[in-house]
């Protein structure tokens, strides 16, 4: 599980037969290594998919954002907008069932283009404030939440600290997130700056 297994052997890349694997995905099916190019493309319409670079002695996390990952929205997945409008400081934060993750995330600025707030719920992503929005949750892990809290009466907060440690259970990258995302639904008059 933890070491390379089968891969150690693999010298190109199984997908595009080019390049070197390094990168495995911990959320696709499989435990096979691709390489760059190839992790970014089949992820284009899972974001928030958890990825593992292969060091040579151990893998290491890395996001897709710092793989170079950027997410469109208001165009079919894969395609660009010809008019990108970047995220509020290129900085935005995506929660979902399998963790906290940084997104990099562009707006469709076509002159059709709808408001950033509708080109999120469209994407089935939740958004924390209306100005600017900076934090989301996926509508899955909002009803997610909302079947937990009713079984198990289990908090925003605790719920939100659990989802946490999916991205970092060593606890040395804290991430600064506006919970209201995850309670909002129950809450309406919340709001986050």
């Amino acid at each position: 599980h933890e070491g390379c297994g089968d891969c150690i052997h693999d010298t190109i890349c199984s997908n595009c037969q080019s390049s070197t694997p390094q990168f495995r995905c911990k959320d696709c099916f499989g435990t096979e290594l691709c390489c760059h190019d190839c992790v970014l493309m089949t992820h284009t319409k899972n974001p928030s998919h958890r990825i593992q670079e292969w060091t040579g002695s151990y893998f290491m996390t890395v996001s897709l954002k710092k793989l170079g990952l950027r997410v469109q929205l208001g165009h079919p997945a894969g395609k660009r907008c010809l008019f990108p409008e970047r995220a509020f400081n290129d900085d935005f934060t995506l929660i979902n069932t399998n963790g906290i993750h940084e997104i990099s995330l562009d707006f469709c600025g076509c002159e059709t283009a709808q408001m950033h707030t509708r080109q999120l719920l469209h994407t089935a992503w939740f958004l924390a404030t209306t100005n600017d929005p900076r934090t989301a949750a996926t509508f899955q892990i909002l009803e997610q939440y909302h079947i937990l809290s009713f079984e198990s009466k289990c908090s925003g907060h605790e719920f939100y600290h659990t989802v946490a440690q999916l991205s970092d259970n060593t606890g040395l990258h804290r991430r600064k997130v506006c919970l209201t995302s995850l309670i909002l639904f129950k809450h309406p008059s919340h709001s986050c700056r």
